[in-house]
């Protein structure tokens, strides 16, 4: 979800990471989370035009600039952690995250969430697991690699980021020719990148084919399995390639 905040206030051309991106992000990444609570799909599609007439369309920012998150963001992530602690789960989820924007009552995710009928103590109820449903709603899109992104920002590999984002982006809204394009680009310019930084040194691809036959490969796969198939080995190679070169660093270090 925080990717994909990033991902909208790069689109929305802002800065820093505003609370409304955050609810857009959690859109983007389970929307059958806000259907628990709002059953008209058309109230929850009408949350980007309803933020884009409060706050308008700039010229859009790189995803590869350091965007960082206000005041209100930081709060919200914090009551999401406090939120997760209290519901005893091992990690933040995206139904943390939603009460934390709930906790954050006067920004503008908050009074979205409220204009659609949402109130903290009834949402905070049905993540009791008392209260929980049998069977979990299905949550959109792929499993995005927050430590992988973190990873790719520390190292600078910016090109890198701002390819990984867009094959995210395109997967999760099934443009599964733009996804593959970019998760080529994005081992293209990552692999690139390893090189410049250990100025050519070409240990770390021993063995390694630098995933061409990744996307050579045909599969004969549905369009939505093999765009999976393919994701889940560029980040096996991509674990795989990041490790060799921390190694390398602690090693020339």
């Amino acid at each position: 979800m925080i990717f994909f905040a990033r991902y909208e206030a790069s689109e929305f051309g802002n800065m820093s990471i505003e609370t409304e991106h955050l609810l857009l992000g959690l859109v983007r990444e389970d929307r059958p989370l806000l259907s628990r609570f709002v059953s008209d799909a058309a109230s929850i599609d009408s949350i980007r035009k309803e933020i884009e007439g409060r706050v308008g369309l700039r010229p859009y920012v790189s995803t590869s600039i350091d965007l960082p998150m206000s005041e209100e963001c930081q709060r919200i992530l914090a009551y999401a952690t406090e939120e997760a602690e209290r519901l005893r789960a091992h990690e933040v989820r995206t139904e943390h995250l939603l009460l934390g924007i709930l906790r954050e009552e006067k920004c503008m995710a908050a009074e979205l969430l409220c204009e659609r009928g949402m109130k903290l103590t009834a949402v905070r109820e049905e993540f009791i697991p008392n209260n929980q449903p049998s069977a979990a709603s299905p949550v959109a899109g792929i499993n995005v690699p927050i430590e992988l992104l973190t990873t790719l920002e520390a190292h600078g590999f910016t090109a890198s980021l701002d390819h990984i984002t867009r094959a995210i982006v395109s997967g999760n809204a099934k443009d599964w020719t733009s996804a593959q394009s970019e998760l080529r680009l994005f081992v293209q310019t990552l692999v690139a990148a390893i090189r410049e930084t250990l100025n050519g040194d070409e240990s770390v691809f021993d063995g390694l084919n630098q995933g061409v036959p990744l996307f050579d490969l045909k599969t004969g796969l549905a369009s939505d399995e093999d765009w999976s198939f393919r994701w889940r080995l560029t980040l096996l190679l991509t674990e795989l390639l990041l490790k060799r070169f921390q190694q390398r660093l602690n090693s020339s270090s």
